[in-house]
């Protein structure tokens, strides 16, 4: 069956209404109105019976997100290497080398450590070689990518937490889908004791959530984390690895050179990693600095698809109202926009269905502007709240709605107030790493909206 697998699940934002013959969601978001005969062949796929009859329907509503395929257990199971670059990776690296050394060869890619942690995994069954390119995680990879030896090859950061067989059922994805060049399994932060282990689990930036996704800059998952990934080492290779140049985003400029190569990336968050999260708040400060300072060399490198916002002229154009005319203009403008989407139905439930499609659209704007505030502009939103009440209210609306899903993964009600205060911090030193870097390069691409339609 097309989409690389037999069986396949419904995204779990996906609305099906008129007797099944509706589907209203996807990403970005549409309405697909099928036949009687669509709609029966959708329910064979998602019982797993469907005939090859139905591959092309499969095929057309995984592209649109519509439909998502299931992992499986590939027959026979492929070799993988694994590849794990280190430095100073202390007893966590021997833990995850021993849990690994069934899976297949495990390669330590040693970048200059001085605790003698890769002689320990070399010890326990890992062959270490030194990083032969420049210092850092793209050049250990790179490294570690050359010296493999099997089809597929797996990336694991040192402070992985996994299981035996972590990478079966992604395998089997690219095993039945050859225009598969990566799939990565969903990365959650490990359960601490800690405040900041706490706001970890809830926010990590590794975690890309619960929904599965093909991955690409107009999707649900714009790209997926080098922290935990499973590849073809050919399709790799063809495009250079990753980029030895970059500190930060190296993965970022992976995915989307992949992308525009013609490759597909899938996000399969049923397959779950662990990660240590940070060891404390400065370590979560310079981490997403570094995340910030890569954005201006992404944006050079990417122009089309590292915009922080994008969004249509009509969504962009309501938006507008809410901070140049207040509210009221806004609720009015709002409802216009959503008029607009809806009168293009044919009949009620395409209208009612429209209706749903435009406001899903401006739930992710909501979401997009609120981090764009909150990081990409935070000095320009601080600038502004400082001198007009309005900005501040439109600033505090922002956090409000940046900082729920955190809170939501908290367990302590009394951890709240520490959580909001973790995520300001997040949110400033991203931005404050993206400043720094965007005025010693004098490019402000990282910054600038994109007003195309999704």
């Amino acid at each position: 069956m097309t989409g690389g697998a037999e069986r396949f699940e419904l995204d779990p934002a996906v609305r099906r209404r008129d007797r099944g013959r509706l589907l209203v969601g996807g990403v970005p978001p549409r309405l697909i109105r099928l036949s009687e005969a669509g709609a029966a062949a959708l329910d064979a796929i998602l019982a797993g019976d469907a005939d090859e009859r139905a591959a092309p329907l499969a095929a057309r509503l995984e592209r649109h997100g519509f439909l998502h395929p299931l992992p499986a257990s590939p027959r026979p199971r492929p070799r993988v290497t694994t590849v794990i670059p280190v430095l100073d990776g202390g007893e966590v690296l021997l833990r995850l080398v021993r849990a690994l050394l069934d899976d297949g060869p495990v390669i330590v890619v040693d970048d200059g450590s001085t605790d003698g942690s890769p002689e320990r995994a070399a010890a326990a069954g890992a062959a270490v070689i030194a990083n032969a390119g420049r210092p850092g995680p793209a050049g250990a990879r790179n490294t570690g990518l050359r010296a493999a030896a099997s089809e597929l090859v797996a990336f694991l950061d040192a402070d992985c937490l996994v299981r035996p067989g972590w990478h079966s059922g992604l395998a089997a994805f690219l095993a039945r889908d050859q225009g598969l060049a990566l799939v990565a399994p969903r990365v959650r932060s490990a359960p601490g004791d800690s405040l900041l282990a706490r706001y970890e689990e809830a926010a990590s930036p590794l975690d890309l959530g619960p929904a599965p996704s093909l991955v690409g800059a107009d999707r649900r998952i714009a790209y997926v984390p080098s922290a935990a990934l499973l590849g073809r080492r050919a399709d790799l290779l063809a495009v250079g690895g990753f980029d030895e140049a970059m500190r930060f985003g190296e993965d970022v400029d992976l995915v989307w050179r992949l992308l525009a190569a013609g490759r597909r990336i899938r996000y399969v968050p049923s397959i779950e990693v662990r990660h240590e999260p940070r060891a404390d708040a400065r370590s979560l400060a310079r981490q997403r600095a570094g995340y910030g300072a890569a954005a201006p060399d992404l944006a050079r490198r990417h122009p089309h698809l590292a915009s922080p916002l994008t969004m249509g002229p009509a969504p962009a154009l309501a938006w507008a109202t809410l901070p140049l005319l207040g509210p009221r203009a806004f609720a009015l403008s709002l409802a216009a926009s959503v008029a607009l989407v809806a009168r293009r139905g044919e009949d009620g439930a395409a209208r009612q269905g429209l209706v749903e499609v435009a406001a899903r659209g401006h739930l992710t704007a909501a979401r997009q502007l609120s981090q764009v505030l909150l990081r990409e502009w935070l000095p320009l939103s601080l600038c502004l709240a400082t001198r007009h009440r309005r900005a501040r209210r439109l600033l505090l609306a922002a956090a409000l709605i940046d900082t729920v899903p955190a809170w939501r993964g908290v367990r302590r009600p009394q951890d709240a107030p520490a959580v909001a205060a973790l995520r300001a911090l997040d949110r400033g030193a991203y931005a404050a790493g993206l400043w720094r870097e965007m005025a010693r390069r004098g490019d402000p691409r990282a910054v600038m909206p994109s007003l195309r339609r999704r």
